[in-house]
C-alpha cells in the first residue's frame, strides 16, 4: 500500500472481504441511482438435465433493468436438439416477468454467435482478437 499527495491509497482486496466488496458495488449503485433507479440484483440459475444427469445450463443476473448471461452451455449430444433455445426462452420468459427492458450476454465465434442471431439477438460490439485470433461478439435482445 502506498500513499499519494491526495491521502489515497490502493490495496488488494482479499476474495473473504465480502463486506468491502459489497461496499463497492454501493457506492456504484448510489452513483447510478438518480439514472437508473435502484433496480434489484438477482441471480439466474437453470440447469439442464438429461436421464437424471447435469447436461448443461444458464447462468445469469438481473441488473440495471436487463438479464446478463454470463454462462449458456449444453453438453455436446444435447446440440442442436433444441435444449439451448428452451434455456434462452426460458431466461427471456423470466426477464420479461420481471419487468426487464431485455437480455445481453457475449460469446466467441466459434461458440455460438448464429445460434444468437438465429434466435433474434442483434451484435452491438465486437473485441476483435480478443485472445489468439478470436473475436469476442457482444449480443441484446430487446423486448
Amino acid at each position: 500500500m502506498s500513499a499519494h499527495p491526495a491521502n489515497w491509497s490502493i490495496a488488494p482486496l482479499p476474495p473473504s472481504d465480502t463486506a468491502t466488496a459489497e461496499a463497492i458495488i454501493d457506492l456504484l449503485r448510489a452513483h447510478n441511482a438518480p439514472y437508473l433507479g435502484r433496480p434489484a440484483t438477482a441471480p439466474l440459475q437453470l440447469a439442464l438435465m438429461s436421464d437424471g444427469r447435469l447436461a448443461g445450463g444458464l447462468l445469469g443476473q438481473f441488473r440495471s433493468h436487463w438479464l446478463h448471461v454470463d454462462i449458456l452451455v449444453v453438453a455436446p449430444a444435447l446440440r442442436g436438439s433444441g435444449a439451448g433455445r428452451a434455456l434462452l426462452t426460458q431466461a427471456e420468459a423470466a426477464a420479461r416477468e420481471r419487468g426487464s427492458h431485455g437480455v445481453w450476454l457475449d460469446t466467441f465465434d466459434f461458440q455460438a454467435p448464429h445460434f444468437y442471431e438465429h434466435l433474434g439477438y442483434t451484435r452491438f460490439g465486437t473485441i476483435a482478437d480478443f485472445h489468439d485470433g478470436h473475436a469476442r461478439h457482444f449480443y441484446q435482445k430487446r423486448f
